[in-house]
């Protein structure tokens, strides 16, 4: 009896223990260890998928062509270790994906390797593939320029890291780009998503579309004309821009040499300064386009009338300096309006000094050389105005006669357009754009208004001043540019290159050509620049050809009748 009774109590006594094991274990199991459990039924059960922004596209001013775009396309990624096949699958991965079949047959045979991207391809070709045995695909979204070369250095591009780099892409990075949402859910075990109330979305927020002032014809137009103008001259670069000087407004802007932003990569191995854009990132020093701004300073301010006369004798004497005339001529007796007209170096300044170190430094801070525009681009810079705040000559004199006739400071494309505008806008200095309207992933849009900077001049000095450089096209270098019927204020500059030991280049120049029209009332301004051409001394020569040319397609491309 009593040894029945032990066998009890020592069965008893198991299965006490061994339930208390069971529990102790469970306990372990749902109590303690319930993260780490959690988090492996998660991971077999749970799934979270990225719901992908689209970025925003670019057009141009007719709202109907796409500087920049996007086309729907998916990653191919391989699992090696669930390939069944390797021959077969590499066989037909190599003709849908056009990668070297021996490569894909090393890829798919290494099973030490669980996942490995391929490519990004169409979806049209996704879909040929998707259903092969260890074949997947993601969604992913490609940036498209239809345009290629077309107004490149304007949008910059889609770099690998998700981001705009260079130009509209990267100033405009924040509001293209959009914000990623996500799908978090339960997934069956093929990893299909199930219904479930504790399924989590949050959707996809589009980035801003953007319409440019850019006219896509008219960026055409002056694409193909500089590509000529550089070839013709063998030149190392050149630069147009066309711009609405009232409003601020950039119509074309083109620059050499330019690239394709859908090979970014390619371009970036070859040469990555190809991507600055030198309207407004490589500034120069002007030369004689710069007068008009020294004539409306003094004109300003009262110290000459366009009617001003001074005595040329070829030369100015500064302490030991000797400044000449571009035609190393003397001319005699000169009105200030000849000074433009046959770009007088003596002449600019004899009104430089009429007018005074100090209040020609300045103006010429009002018209914003040494500052940066505000242009909504990537990567401007302000050019230089040193010599004139600090100069550095015993006489303190020289900086400043070297400056009038736009030597010995520098500025960028388009803050002399900027300064210009000025000039062709009574007086008002507009800020220039290229964003004209934002329209937002709800469909509300917003308009972008042009911006006075400053009333640099009064509308009469504009006036005057506008009237000299007509008479430039008329009667002096700027006659290559004129047109019947039309009144059209120019300004011609060819200027010297300083080399890297402070001393100027002998032969090669930067030749520069700008003007406006109608000149009272201006419709369009015309900038064009080529980096040391060959086969041509001036500027008149080279670019007058192309600006009359450029200047009779936009009276007829924007309708504008004769004046005359």
């Amino acid at each position: 009896m009593k040894s029945n009774n032990s066998r009890i109590y020592f069965l008893l006594s198991f299965f006490l223990l061994l339930g208390a094991a069971i529990i102790g274990r469970l306990f372990y199991i749902q109590v303690i260890q319930n993260n780490h459990y959690k988090l492996l039924a998660d991971a077999e059960h749970l799934k979270e998928e990225p719901l992908l922004a689209e970025r925003g596209k670019v057009l141009f001013s007719d709202e109907s062509n796409y500087l920049a775009t996007n086309k729907g396309m998916k990653e191919v990624c391989v699992a090696p270790r669930e390939i069944e096949d390797v021959q077969k699958t590499s066989e037909i991965l190599a003709k849908n994906l056009e990668i070297n079949e021996g490569e894909l047959n090393k890829v798919l045979s290494n099973k030490n390797d669980p996942w490995v991207p391929l490519k990004e391809i169409s979806l049209e070709k996704a879909s040929e593939i998707e259903n092969l045995p260890g074949i997947y695909t993601q969604p992913k979204i490609q940036r498209d320029y239809p345009w290629h070369e077309i107004a490149s250095h304007v949008i910059g591009f889609y770099n690998k890291n998700n981001e705009g780099q260079y130009g509209i892409e990267e100033y405009y990075q924040n509001e293209l780009k959009g914000e990623d949402g996500y799908w978090k859910g339960i997934v069956n075990a093929k990893g299909e998503q199930i219904f479930s109330p504790f399924n989590e979305v949050k959707e996809a927020i589009d980035g801003t579309n953007l319409i440019l002032t850019l006219d896509l014809n008219i960026q055409q137009t002056i694409e193909k004309e500089l590509s000529d103008l550089v070839e013709k001259y063998k030149a190392e670069g050149g630069t147009i821009i066309i711009s609405n000087p009232k409003t601020g407004e950039i119509l074309g802007m083109a620059s050499k040499e330019n690239f394709d932003p859908n090979n970014f990569s390619e371009e970036f191995e070859k040469n990555k300064s190809v991507f600055i854009n030198p309207a407004v990132s490589i500034p120069y020093e002007p030369g004689s386009i710069f007068k008009p701004i020294t004539m409306a300073a003094a004109i300003e301010e009262g110290a000459v009338t366009p009617e001003t006369t001074y005595n040329d004798t070829g030369e100015v004497k500064i302490g030991g300096y000797f400044i000449h005339n571009s035609d190393l001529k003397a001319h005699g007796q000169q009105t200030m309006t000849n000074v433009l007209e046959w770009s007088l170096n003596t002449g600019a300044i004899f009104a430089q000094q009429k007018l005074g170190s100090e209040k020609f430094t300045k103006y010429v801070k009002k018209f914003g050389f040494g500052k940066k525009t505000g242009i909504d681009l990537a990567g401007e810079v302000s050019g230089s105005i040193y010599n004139l705040l600090y100069p550095s000559s015993n006489e303190k004199l020289i900086e400043y006669a070297d400056a009038s006739f736009g030597q010995g400071i520098s500025a960028t494309p388009i803050q002399i357009i900027t300064a210009f505008s000025a000039i062709a806008n009574q007086g008002k200095m507009v800020k220039p754009y290229l964003v004209k309207k934002m329209i937002y992933p709800n469909g509300t849009e917003t308009e972008i208004q042009p911006e006075v900077l400053d009333q640099v001049i009064s509308p009469e000095t504009a006036a005057r001043v506008a009237a000299m450089m007509v008479s430039v096209t008329k009667n002096g270098y700027g006659k290559k540019a004129d047109i019947n019927g039309y009144l059209i204020a120019t300004k011609t500059g060819t200027a010297q290159i300083p080399g890297p030991d402070g001393k100027y280049l002998v032969g090669p120049t930067i030749q520069s050509f700008l003007g406006f029209a109608p000149a009272f009332d201006p419709q369009f301004f015309i900038f064009l620049k080529l980096d040391k051409p060959q086969g041509a001394q001036f500027a008149e020569s080279s670019l007058g050809p192309a600006f009359h040319d450029i200047a009779q397609y936009l009276f007829t491309y924007l309708g504008i009748p004769p004046e005359e």
